[in-house]
């Protein structure tokens, strides 16, 4: 019941409220409000979140004006990072926001942006939902805002919604999208409309616009938490205030923990740890963002070659799979507008191994039943999923050598490997009450990023705390 019916309802039932008595009934109910959403935050085991925790790899795209100079101004750099170029160190500007506004600004004119092969390239990687900077810290707006004229449209040459063009096609193409946003905003004194008296209005405003104007959003990716120049505030007061505005947009939508307090906190509804992988299972759910290229870049950088290799990204993918968590992997477009071809080799190379074992990462839980042989010639990850446990083995030991996985879980009716391209799986069981010891050699024909090898039990077996 909102406040106003609420009000209506107390005064048809005869109630006579002095106006300082009804405002102090609406502050308690407001209060109350903001508590249980609060106290409701969490992407455990809600229905909330399961589409999110069922994913488990996302897409992250950094494209704005920074994009347009590729870590470079002037002849000088490369500023790292790339995406910051505007405001680096301690926050003095490599380059003043007017002459930003108007140099950078004037030339973005990214002719070679298409949504449909973006979203396509990222549905081609098993990517299932894809975070894109709406707003980064240098406060340009890439969606059409009646807030300032400080966006893609009414300052650019390219004058259109990319924002827009993207959720369409992500709503096409059955993507999940998630807009970024930026709460420390480096220009937002200088470009927010005059009809805005502080910058909580502003951002409030903007970020009904992305809620209410893009279609279904499913989550909300705040960042930059730890600069908000005093148009924020870092505090659980702030965190609430926040997250409570975004639940009542949207009931559905999840927000994360960079809404206040930021990465070592349990503001939001799950962890963002970023370019980092989590050592060992987790009590909260996680997202782990990594950069595409071995170092702080988000934005693009012109003449990269420091790009990761798809071994270590597939690993990366598996590790935070089955440790509970999800894996986003981010791309830095081109001033063009174009993924860089290092990332479309690399998405490539992914989502031909997602298509013979997406299986064993959609929808799975860690398997902590699972105990490995320690050993420095086989690496093995394991998740599970109804009545299956998926195996997944980076590397193996030479012809001929034998690993063990001891399972504490009976009734083992068989195992073989997932990718039915891959030939000669060698596994020997052994039962004992409830628990079941493999026996391993390499196959005849390996994967040469992860060999997944799927054992089905008689019975599935209760849910994971974390699914």
């Amino acid at each position: 019941m909102t406040h106003c019916s609420r009000w209506i309802f107390l005064l048809l039932a005869g109630w006579k409220l002095t106006s300082a008595a009804f405002a102090a009934d609406v502050a308690t109910s407001t209060n109350t409000v903001q508590d249980q959403l609060w106290e409701s935050r969490a992407c455990v085991d809600d229905a909330r979140g399961k589409w999110f925790r069922d994913a488990k790899f996302g897409a992250f795209i950094h494209f704005g004006l920074y994009s347009e100079l590729g870590g470079y101004y002037h002849g000088q750099g490369p500023y790292d990072p790339a995406e910051q170029i505007m405001g680096l160190g301690d926050r003095h500007m490599v380059i003043p926001w007017k002459e930003y506004q108007t140099e950078v600004g004037g030339a973005f004119n990214p002719t070679n942006f298409n949504a449909h092969q973006w979203v396509s390239l990222i549905k081609r990687a098993g990517q299932k939902y894809v975070i894109v900077t709406a707003k980064h810290h240098d406060g340009f707006a890439m969606f059409h805002t009646a807030t300032t004229p400080y966006n893609v449209v009414d300052s650019t040459p390219f004058a259109r919604d990319v924002i827009k063009e993207l959720a369409d096609e992500c709503r096409r193409q059955g993507i999940a999208f998630c807009p970024y946003y930026s709460l420390g905003d480096w220009t937002a004194a200088g470009v927010m409309d005059p009809k805005f008296g502080n910058y909580h209005d502003y951002m409030f405003a903007q970020l009904k616009e992305l809620m209410t104007q893009y279609g279904e959003v499913p989550m909300i990716w705040f960042d930059n938490y730890w600069y908000v120049n005093g148009q924020w505030s870092s505090d659980l007061g702030h965190a609430k205030d926040l997250y409570t505005y975004m639940r009542t947009l949207n009931p559905n939508v999840l927000v994360n923990d960079r809404c206040g307090r930021g990465t070592s906190s349990t503001d939001g509804d799950y962890a963002t740890p970023e370019n980092q992988l989590k050592g060992s299972r987790q009590s909260r759910y996680f997202e782990v963002v990594m950069t595409d290229t071995g170092d702080d870049n988000w934005g693009w950088v012109k003449g990269a070659t420091n790009y990761r290799s798809a071994a270590v990204l597939i690993r990366n993918l598996i590790d935070c799979t089955s440790k509970g968590g999800n894996f986003v992997l981010n791309v830095g477009p081109t001033a063009s507008g174009e993924f860089p071809p290092e990332h479309v080799a690399l998405i490539e190379t992914i989502g031909t191994w997602m298509d013979a074992n997406s299986e064993a990462i959609y929808g799975t839980t860690p398997a902590p039943e699972c105990t490995m042989e320690a050993q420095n010639d086989f690496t093995c990850y394991a998740t599970k999923k109804d009545h299956n446990i998926y195996l997944h083995v980076l590397n193996w030991p030479p012809a001929g050598v034998t690993r063990t996985v001891k399972i504490t879980r009976g009734d083992f009716v068989k195992g073989e490997l997932l990718d039915s391209k891959l030939k000669g799986l060698k596994l020997m069981s052994d039962a004992a009450g409830n628990a079941t010891t493999l026996t391993l050699e390499r196959p005849e024909l390996a994967d040469p990023y992860a060999t997944v090898i799927k054992l089905e039990f008689k019975n599935p077996e209760a849910s994971s705390p974390l699914h």
